[in-house]
C-alpha cells in the first residue's frame, strides 16, 4: 500500500503552480508518471480544441459588434452645383448612405486583436494572479512564442499557398508600416525593461507605460489609415465623402446591397450566359461571386475557418472544380453601354453611386493576330471621376505561356482626375511554328481607397495563329434565351488561323421549336474577311402570350471554303425558355443562393439555431459531408453543445455574447495553464520551453487556418498577414502591461518598501534571450516582405508570385522559426550561453 506522505509529495512535486488541477490528487499519485503525461497531453490537446471553439464564438460577437452601421442623409449637388434636382428653387436633395460605426483599423487593433489573442493574454493575467502576484514563465513565454509562430510560420504559409503566378499585395500599407514598427518596438521595449532599465525588476511606471502603448498604437494606426499627418489630406471621393468623413471620423462609407436577391442572381447568371442545367451549381457560382465581391474582416475568416475545422458548415464554393473554373474564366458579355461610349470616344455613363469610382476592362475578351506584336486592352473608370485612383494588374497563363507566346506584365494603372479610360499594352511573341489559338488572362485587383472593381475584372486574350485559313465552329455548344428576348445571337469563331477570305453556311433545323411559329428559319452564308476571327449571327425569336414548354431548335454549319474546316462544335442547340419558366428557375436559384449565404452568417439569433448547428454535421448538409467532417464533429461535439449555451451573438448587439464568452475563455485558459505546467513537470520540460512550443502552437493554429483562407480568397494580403503585426504588439501591451500593472500595484500597497516581496522580480532568465531572438527574426521577415513588395522577381507583392521564389521565401521564414525554437530551448537549458 502506498505511503500517504509519499503520495502527497508526489502530487506536490508534479503540480507546480497549478491552481485548479489535479482534480484527483490521491488517485493520480499512484499513476505511472509517463502514463499520466500521456493523459495530460491528450487532455491539453482537447482543451486547445475547446478554447479555439469558444474563441470563434467570441470572434462572432466581435464581428457583429464591429459590423454595425448607421444610416445618415447627406445633401447632394447636381451638375450645376445646385442642391435641387432641376433648379435652385427645387429644394435640397438628400441621399441616404450607410456609415460603419467602427473604423476597420481601430476594430482590428482592439476587439479583433483581443479576440485573436485572448487565450495568450488571459493566460498571462491568470498565471500572475493565481501565483500570488508573482511572475511565471508560461504567460510571457507563450506571448513571445505565439508572436514568432504568427509572424514567421503564418507568413510562410500565406506566401506559399497563393496559386502559381498569382499575387497579393497589402493595400493599407501605411497602417501595416505603423503596426510593423510596433511589432518590433514592443519586444525591444520588453527587452529594455527586463534587461537594461531595471534589470529583472518591473516597476509600476514600466507596467503603466507598457499598457499605455496600446492606445498609442491604436491612435497612430488610425492616423495612418486617415493620413492625418499629411499637410493636405487626400480625399479619395467627392465633396460628399469629405462631408461624411468629417462627421463620422471613425467610420467608413460603403454601399450595402441585398445579397442573394433575385436581381443579383439574375445579373450574375445572365451576364455570364450561364446554362442553368443544374440550379445548385448555378447557386454555388452566384454565392462564390457574391463572396468574391464582398470584403470580409479578419473575424469572418477566423470563424469560417473554425467551422470547417470542427465539422461545421464550410465555404465549399471556391474549391469545387466547376465552380472555380466558372469564377476564373471571364464572362463573355455583350458590349455594354459604357463600353460603346468608350468606343465612340465619349465619356462613360455616370449613373450609379457617384461617391465611388468603379474600374473594369472595356471588354471581357480580346483577340489579336500573332504577328501584330502588341495588343492594347482598354480599362475604363465610371462613377466618381473627380479623384485620383489606381488599380493593379497582372497577366497569368492560360494555354498561352509567358515568355513563349507573350511577355508577362504586371504594374499599376493610375487615373488622374477626370480620366476615364486607360490602356494596358502587352507584347505578343511571333514565331514561325504553327500553333492552335492560345489564351492568357489579365486581372485587375487591389483598387485604391474609394475605388471598387466593377463587373469585368478579368479579361481573356486570345492569340490567333495567322498562317492558316482557320477552323470554324460555334463558340458554345448550346445557348439559352427567353422568348421575350426577341433575338438569339450566336457567335461563330475562326480558330487556329485567319488567313484570307473564307465563307461558311449555317442552317436552322426544328427539334421541338417550329420555324415560323417559335423562330424564323435561316439558311444563309457568313463571310470572314482576312484577319476576321468572329461573326455573330442573329435569329429572330417569336414571343406569344401562351404558356408553352421550353422549345429547342438546332443550327448547323456546313460548306466551309478556301481551305477552312469545321471544328467540333459545328452545331449548336438553342433553347427558348418560357418567361414564366425562366422566372421560376431564377427564383429557385435565388432561394438556393440565399440558403448558401445564410449558412455563412456570423453569429446566430437564437439558442435554437445554435443548438441545431451544434448537433449538425457540415451545417446539416450530410450528403456532402466527408469522413473527416464526421470525425471532427465527434471530437468537438461536447464543446459545441456546451458553448451553444452562450448567449447568441445577435442578442444585445453582441455585447452579452462578448462578455460571457470572454469569461468562458478565461476558465478554459486557466485549465490549459495548469495542464501545460503539470505536463512540463512530468516530462522534465521547463515552462519557458513548453510555452514557446506546445502552448504557442495550440493557441495559434486557428489563426493559421484563417490566414490561409483569407490569403487564397481575398484580392489583397491585408486580411491574411496585415493583422499579424498588430496582434503581436497588442499581445505585449495588454498581455504583459495589464498583469504588470496589477501585480506591481498590489505589491506596492500590500508590502512595506523594505520588504523584498514588494518587488516584482522576473525569474525567467531565458526570457531576454528569447525576446532578442524573436526581434531579429521579426526584422528579417519584415525586410523580406518589403523586398517582395518592390521586387519584380517576386511579383511586387508580399504574397504569391514566382513559384520558385515563393518557395524560397516560405522556407526562409520556416527556417527562422526553427532556429528560434532550437536556440531558445538550448538557452533555457543552459546548453548555449551568451
Amino acid at each position: 500500500m502506498a505511503d500517504p506522505v509519499s503520495n502527497i509529495s508526489y502530487v506536490d512535486h508534479y503540480k507546480g503552480n497549478a491552481m485548479l488541477l489535479p482534480l484527483f490528487e490521491a488517485s493520480e499519485s499512484q499513476w505511472n508518471r509517463y502514463g499520466r503525461a500521456v493523459a495530460y497531453l491528450i487532455g491539453l490537446c482537447y482543451m486547445f480544441l475547446g478554447v479555439n471553439i469558444i474563441a470563434d464564438v467570441f470572434m462572432a460577437s466581435i464581428e457583429v459588434i464591429t459590423s454595425k452601421t448607421k444610416k445618415i442623409k447627406i445633401a447632394t449637388a447636381n451638375a450645376n452645383g445646385d442642391n435641387g434636382e432641376d433648379s435652385p428653387n427645387a429644394g435640397p436633395h438628400f441621399d441616404t448612405i450607410e456609415v460603419k460605426i467602427w473604423n476597420d483599423t481601430v476594430s482590428n487593433l482592439t476587439l479583433m486583436a483581443l479576440g485573436s489573442s485572448a487565450p495568450e493574454i488571459l493566460l498571462s493575467i491568470i498565471e500572475i494572479v493565481g501565483n500570488n502576484f508573482e511572475p511565471g514563465d508560461l504567460g510571457p513565454g507563450t506571448i513571445v512564442g505565439s508572436a514568432s509562430f504568427n509572424l514567421l510560420v503564418i507568413t510562410a504559409i500565406c506566401i506559399y499557398c497563393i496559386p502559381d503566378d498569382e499575387s497579393r499585395r497589402i493595400k493599407e500599407i501605411n497602417v501595416f508600416a505603423c503596426t510593423s514598427f510596433f511589432a518590433v518596438f514592443a519586444y525591444i521595449w520588453l527587452y529594455l525593461v527586463i534587461e537594461v532599465i531595471t534589470p529583472n525588476v518591473i516597476e509600476i511606471w514600466e507596467g503603466i507605460v507598457t499598457f499605455l502603448f496600446f492606445p498609442l498604437i491604436v491612435l497612430l494606426a488610425f492616423a495612418a489609415d486617415k493620413n492625418f499627418w499629411r499637410k493636405q489630406m487626400e480625399m479619395d471621393g467627392d465633396w460628399n465623402q469629405m462631408q461624411v468623413q468629417a462627421g463620422f471620423a471613425l467610420g467608413d462609407v460603403f454601399t450595402k446591397q441585398k445579397s442573394g436577391s433575385e436581381e443579383d442572381v439574375r445579373h450574375i447568371i445572365e451576364m455570364g450566359k450561364k446554362q442553368l442545367k443544374d440550379p445548385k451549381e448555378a447557386a454555388d457560382i452566384a454565392t462564390a461571386e457574391m463572396l468574391r465581391r464582398t470584403h470580409h474582416s479578419r473575424a469572418w475568416y477566423r470563424v469560417i475557418a473554425g467551422r470547417a475545422n470542427k465539422g461545421g458548415s464550410k465555404v465549399p464554393f471556391y474549391n469545387k472544380p466547376k465552380v472555380r473554373e466558372a469564377m476564373l474564366m471571364p464572362m463573355l458579355v455583350m458590349v455594354p453601354e459604357d463600353e460603346q461610349a468608350v468606343v465612340e470616344g465619349k465619356e462613360p455613363s455616370r449613373n450609379g453611386d457617384m461617391t465611388v469610382a468603379r474600374i473594369e476592362f472595356s471588354a471581357a475578351a480580346y483577340s489579336c493576330m500573332e504577328n501584330e506584336g502588341t495588343i492594347k486592352l482598354g480599362v475604363i473608370r465610371t462613377g466618381n471621376l473627380n479623384c485620383k485612383t489606381s488599380v493593379n494588374f497582372e497577366t497569368s497563363d492560360g494555354t498561352a505561356n509567358a515568355g513563349e507566346d507573350y511577355v508577362a506584365k504586371a504594374g499599376v494603372i493610375e487615373f488622374e482626375e477626370g480620366e476615364y479610360i486607360k490602356s494596358i499594352e502587352i507584347e505578343i511573341i511571333d514565331d514561325d511554328v504553327w500553333e492552335e489559338t492560345e489564351t492568357f488572362f489579365v486581372r485587375l485587383f487591389n483598387p485604391s481607397r474609394g475605388t471598387e472593381m466593377d463587373k469585368i475584372c478579368v479579361t481573356q486574350v486570345s492569340i490567333i495563329n495567322d498562317d492558316e485559313p482557320g477552323i470554324l465552329q460555334f463558340q458554345k455548344p448550346s445557348y439559352l434565351y427567353k422568348e421575350s428576348a426577341g433575338m438569339a445571337e450566336l457567335v461563330i469563331e475562326r480558330n487556329d488561323g485567319c488567313d484570307g477570305r473564307v465563307t461558311v453556311r449555317y442552317k436552322t433545323k426544328d427539334i421541338t421549336a417550329i420555324a415560323g411559329k417559335d423562330y424564323e428559319a435561316r439558311d444563309e452564308e457568313v463571310e470572314f474577311t482576312h484577319g476576321e476571327v468572329t461573326k455573330t449571327i442573329q435569329i429572330p425569336l417569336h414571343d406569344d402570350d401562351v404558356f408553352n414548354e421550353d422549345k429547342i431548335f438546332e443550327v448547323m454549319l456546313s460548306d466551309p471554303t478556301a481551305g477552312s474546316t469545321l471544328g467540333k462544335s459545328k452545331c449548336t442547340i438553342v433553347t427558348i425558355l418560357n418567361d414564366d419558366d425562366y422566372q421560376t428557375l431564377i427564383t429557385r436559384v435565388a432561394n438556393l443562393t440565399s440558403v448558401n449565404l445564410d449558412k455563412l452568417v456570423i453569429g446566430k439569433e437564437s439558442w435554437k439555431q445554435q443548438f441545431t448547428e451544434a448537433l449538425s454535421v457540415n451545417g446539416g448538409n450530410v450528403e456532402e459531408a466527408e469522413a473527416i467532417d464526421f470525425v471532427l464533429h465527434f471530437l468537438t461535439f461536447g464543446w459545441k453543445v456546451l458553448f451553444a449555451c452562450v448567449p447568441p451573438a445577435h442578442i444585445a448587439g453582441g455585447w452579452l455574447c462578448f462578455c460571457v464568452s470572454l469569461g468562458v475563455i478565461a476558465i478554459v485558459t486557466a485549465i490549459i495553464g495548469d495542464m501545460a505546467s503539470i505536463l512540463g513537470l512530468l516530462l522534465g520540460i521547463k515552462d519557458s520551453v513548453t510555452a514557446i512550443t506546445l502552448v504557442a502552437l495550440g493557441t495559434s493554429l486557428p489563426d493559421t487556418f484563417a490566414s490561409k483562407v483569407a490569403a487564397t480568397n481575398e484580392d489583397t494580403a491585408d486580411a491574411a498577414i496585415g493583422n499579424i503585426t498588430g496582434s503581436n504588439s497588442v499581445n505585449v501591451f495588454l498581455g504583459l502591461g495589464i498583469p504588470w500593472v496589477i501585480a506591481t500595484l498590489y505589491k506596492h500597497y500590500t508590502y512595506a518598501s523594505n520588504d523584498r516581496r514588494c518587488k516584482f522580480i522576473v525569474t525567467d532568465k531565458s526570457l531576454p534571450f528569447t525576446i532578442a531572438l524573436y526581434s531579429i527574426a521579426a526584422i528579417s521577415t519584415l525586410l523580406l516582405l518589403t523586398w517582395r513588395r518592390y521586387s519584380t522577381a517576386a511579383g511586387k507583392a508580399e504574397l504569391g508570385g514566382n513559384p520558385s521564389i515563393k518557395k524560397l521565401c516560405g522556407c526562409f521564414c520556416i527556417g527562422l522559426w526553427l532556429i528560434y525554437i532550437v536556440c531558445a530551448s538550448l538557452y533555457a537549458y543552459e546548453i548555449i550561453k551568451f
